[in-house]
């Protein structure tokens, strides 16, 4: 008996001592990018614009790291999947998700949740096939996952994660840059969690003085009671309003993970429990600045809960993909892709704008 007694004790304190060996490592070794770092374009094509011109286009989409489409579930959402079930399932993604931008090629191009090497997507650099196929554009890439190893679930943990926000451009920005969101998790989730980011870009306009400052984002999503996504709207904020003040054109694109403004929580039928929908949260009242404009399409959610796999009117669907412009940019029009979330959890965006003099 006092045999299996130390034993135990010493298979206890053996297998504390690896934890707090993983926690040190991953402490010593987390991913901690500067408030702003610039960036340097990962592709350039051979002829390009020098300015951008009054009327363009804009598309945004989260990819969903080419592992959620609408067979999968997953564990944060009350599924219990880290990842898909083969390489072949995320190559068969990669692929439909290369044909619909090469099919939708517009202006601007923002991306989400594009993986770099991770073992969730199984090491398919993702950034780099989709820039090889955008040759006619510059490209831009900022991490904002980077961890050795993440743990959970448990049973089949998601380890190395490498991913991030990627723009592209046909119009030659003569500035990018990486801009730290503020606020983390508390230690030792920090340690797994997103270092969330944005990314900027500022561009000539013909026959403008004025200049146009582009914002790729994607805010948190599983921060209880959005603490976390406020930080980051009222950070974002002062941003945009600063480079407005200063004459510039400015839009911001991406996944907010917070349901546009006007859109609530029964915007579409659905009969997922509600326990599942507690990460689900409104836009913050009276954050919007005064005259700008929102641009999501109402009629088509862009994005499904992951609980399950995808089933029409059953999973709960929202929008929190869209536009948000300055009053001086006049809104063409706007339309969410309905692809039945077929490569991606998320369904992308498109907007066509027209700055005003």
């Amino acid at each position: 008996m006092e045999y299996i007694f130390n034993v135990l004790i010493w298979t206890l304190v053996a297998a504390l001592g690896v934890l707090g060996a993983f926690l040190l490592f991953s402490t010593i070794t987390i991913y901690s990018p500067p408030k702003v770092m610039e960036l340097g374009a990962i592709s350039s094509p051979g002829i390009f614009e020098a300015s951008v011109p009054k009327k363009f286009s804009v598309l945004t989409w989260n990819i969903g790291y080419a592992g959620l489409d609408a067979s999968e579930d997953f564990f944060m959402d009350g599924g219990t999947m880290s990842m898909p079930k083969n390489k072949e399932v995320v190559q068969k993604n990669v692929a439909g998700i290369e044909n619909f931008i090469r099919s939708h090629e517009r202006d601007f191009i923002s991306l989400q949740e594009v993986d770099e090497n991770s073992a969730r997507s199984y090491g398919i650099n993702e950034i780099s096939e989709i820039s090889k196929m955008l040759k006619d554009y510059f490209g831009y890439y900022a991490l904002n996952y980077k961890v050795n190893f993440v743990p959970v679930p448990v049973s089949h943990p998601m380890g190395n994660v490498e991913s991030g926000i990627a723009l592209f451009t046909k119009y030659k920005p003569f500035k990018v840059e990486r801009w730290s969101f503020p606020g983390d998790y508390k230690w030792p989730v920090n340690l797994f969690q997103l270092k969330r980011c944005f990314i900027a870009s500022w561009y000539n306009v013909k026959d403008s003085s004025k200049k146009l400052v582009y914002v790729n984002l994607h805010l948190s999503a599983f921060d209880k009671g959005g603490t976390l996504r406020k930080k980051q709207l009222d950070y974002l904020k002062k941003f945009i309003i600063s480079e407005y003040e200063k004459g510039n054109y400015v839009i911001v694109t991406g996944d907010w993970n917070n349901m546009m403004p006007g859109i609530t929580l029964h915007h579409f039928k659905f009969t997922t429990p509600l326990k599942y929908l507690e990460i689900y949260i409104n836009f913050p009242k009276n954050w919007t600045p005064k005259g700008w404009k929102w641009a999501y399409d109402p009629s088509t959610p862009s994005l499904r809960s992951d609980e399950k796999p995808y089933v029409k009117g059953e999973n709960f669907t929202t929008i929190i993909d869209g536009f948000l412009v300055s009053p001086n940019v006049k809104i063409l029009s706007v339309k969410t892709f309905d692809l039945n979330f077929k490569y991606s959890d998320h369904n992308p965006v498109e907007m066509e704008v027209e700055l005003e003099r």
